[in-house]
């Protein structure tokens, strides 16, 4: 019997020899396997047929058994050739097994074993790691490792033979990047939520939401959340991962339709949106009272493989449609679908196993988020770009390009304000074109149009970067002049007064002369506001047009008052 036993270990696998192992070494190849239908198969009874013969070399290495509801059973042949008892690992680089049972053999005697997964309490586990870390103290000689894996995930088993140390060392490495990943995530969902709330625009909620649902979608498939947050409820760690994964699916739809403003680009597909939303709350709904835990995660995984491909068609529509800010969800969008169909080719074992390939869904969606807020960062430069644009136009006149009078009293106040604190003399001129109502009338607004232009620029070539030009309203423009006293300004109205009257408009091959009338105002200490020199400013210009137009006047200096100002003049006809 005894011979039969040692003959069925050579016939099955070879055995592993411990002193080899100085750090460690992936053993999927070197062991072999049976994988049954039903989880009936008892320890009694796999080890009857590991002596049988059943179980087969697993030669090539094979990691994944994909989606299934079998129970796979592995036998491992250790040999320590030494003289002195070996501690060593069993380590599974996979956080999302149910059931990890460990029976270790020696002369047909089962002389430990132990149970782990997350079927059990986190509490309850022997070594309490993230990833199945089981220990054993191997004797001199052969030791049969007998073990169990049964996942309502799919059935991935990167087994490997390791050190404390080793484990502890690659928990350190896990930990930065883990701590990297959730820490850019975060600040990534933090920054969007403020956006959200300040620009109330909907895409940042929504890209909030998405990074959000990956975010636990992650710290629930790599154990994180059972070994910190839920460890001894059993029924999140059941469904945590499957509901987080419909919660991604469906704010990255919620998403897409925002950031592509379907509504805009494919008002056809976006009408369909409540339908959609209201569809896979339901499937959500059904399969969770269904209950079938494989199936619910068979149908994400489909859905998200699906919606990758029906986000970049989207995405090419709406390039095509002029949406110029798919520039960056195409490549944000390939490239997080690479890394996840790099994951789950390997999660399925359509190519070898690599802890990098494994991994890439994680870096794949680093990128595609960074590029996504990249994108969004544009997008707000963009929108910014349009309110400064906005405020600009709101500022100043279409026609001739100067400051309107809304944006020359927000230029001039500050100005009229440090003047004042500091005493300073400053000086006000209005002026209005003379008989601008027949230019209109006889030769058409386009003349008319055509005149302003040029007063306008005339004015801009005569004036200092420290004073205010604007257009008052209809024919009459304003120029505020700091540190300029009114024998200056009215000094600067003559001259600018000459320069008009040298100007020529030309019409259907006519030339057409053009005059102004100028109001020159000074401030005195009678004058509280801005609106005061403006006022007196006004009274000169009336005095000009009273006076026989194309002359420059001011105010009389007995006349100091406002009042006594508005009560001697009497307003053009």
């Amino acid at each position: 019997m005894i011979f039969l036993f040692f003959y069925s270990f050579h016939v099955t696998s070879k055995p592993i020899e411990l002193s080899d192992v100085v750090e460690e070494l992936f053993i999927n190849e070197h062991v072999s396997i049976l994988q049954v239908a039903s989880d009936d198969v008892s320890f009694e009874n796999a080890f009857i047929q590991y002596q049988q013969g059943q179980f087969a070399p697993n030669i090539d290495g094979k990691v994944s058994f994909g989606f299934t509801h079998d129970v796979l059973w592995v036998s491992a042949l250790i040999n320590n050739s030494t003289r002195k008892p070996l501690k060593k690992f069993f380590y599974l680089d996979s956080a999302w097994l149910d059931h990890a049972d460990f029976y270790f053999i020696r002369q047909s005697q089962v002389i430990e074993k132990a149970f782990t997964g997350d079927a059990i309490p986190f509490s309850l586990r022997t070594n309490q790691t993230r990833m199945v870390a089981q220990p054993h103290v191997f004797k001199p000689g052969i030791t049969q490792v007998l073990m169990r894996f049964e996942s309502k995930d799919p059935l991935l088993i990167p087994l490997y033979l390791t050190t404390e140390e080793i484990i502890q060392s690659n928990l350190e490495v896990t930990n930065y990047f883990y701590g990297f990943l959730y820490g850019a995530f975060f600040i990534l969902f933090v920054y969007n939520i403020v956006l959200s709330v300040s620009l109330k625009d909907s895409s940042y909620i929504y890209y909030s939401l998405y990074l959000l649902s990956f975010l636990s979608l992650n710290i629930a498939y790599t154990g994180h959340g059972f070994k910190v947050i839920w460890p001894e409820n059993l029924f999140v760690q059941r469904w945590a991962m499957i509901l987080f994964l419909y919660c991604y699916i469906i704010f990255g739809i919620a998403f897409c339709f925002e950031f592509l403003k379907l509504k805009v680009y494919l008002p056809n597909v976006y009408r369909f949106n409540k339908t959609i939303y209201a569809c896979l709350v339901l499937l959500v709904v059904s399969l969770f009272i269904y209950a079938d835990q494989l199936l619910a995660v068979n149908v994400g995984v489909a859905l998200t493989s699906l919606l990758v491909v029906i986000f970049i068609s989207l995405g090419f529509l709406a390039l095509r449609n002029g949406h110029a800010m798919v520039k960056f969800f195409i490549p944000a969008v390939f490239l997080g679908a690479g890394g996840a169909a790099l994951s789950a080719a390997t999660t399925w074992g359509a190519i070898p196993y690599n802890t990098m390939l494994f991994h890439s869904i994680e870096v794949g969606m680093l990128i595609e988020m960074f590029i996504l807020a990249l994108a969004l960062a544009f997008n707000l430069k963009q929108v910014d770009k349009a309110r400064i644009t906005a405020e600009v136009i709101a500022q100043v006149d279409h026609l001739t390009g100067l400051y309107n009078r809304r944006a020359f009293i927000v230029n001039a106040s500050p100005l009229w304000d440090l003047g004042m604190r500091e005493q300073k003399t400053f000086s006000m001129i209005l002026l209005d074109i003379d008989w601008f109502k027949t230019i209109n009338d006889d030769y058409g607004h386009a003349v008319g149009d055509a005149t302003l232009k040029s007063i306008a620029d005339t004015l801009k070539q005569h004036i200092r970067n420290s004073d205010v030009l604007a257009r008052w309203g209809g024919e009459e423009f304003i120029i505020f002049l700091p540190n300029t006293d009114k024998l200056a300004a009215i000094q600067l109205a003559n001259f600018m007064r000459e320069k008009i009257e040298k100007m020529v408009v030309l019409h259907d091959g006519c030339s057409l002369s053009i005059t102004a009338s100028f109001g020159v105002a000074e401030c005195n200490n009678q004058m509280t506001k801005l609106e005061d020199l403006t006022k007196i400013a006004d009274i000169a210009l009336y005095r000009a047009k009273n006076s026989g137009r194309n002359i420059v006047c001011e105010i009389p200096e007995n006349l100091t008052s406002i009042d006594r100002v508005v009560g001697q003049s009497q307003p053009i006809s």
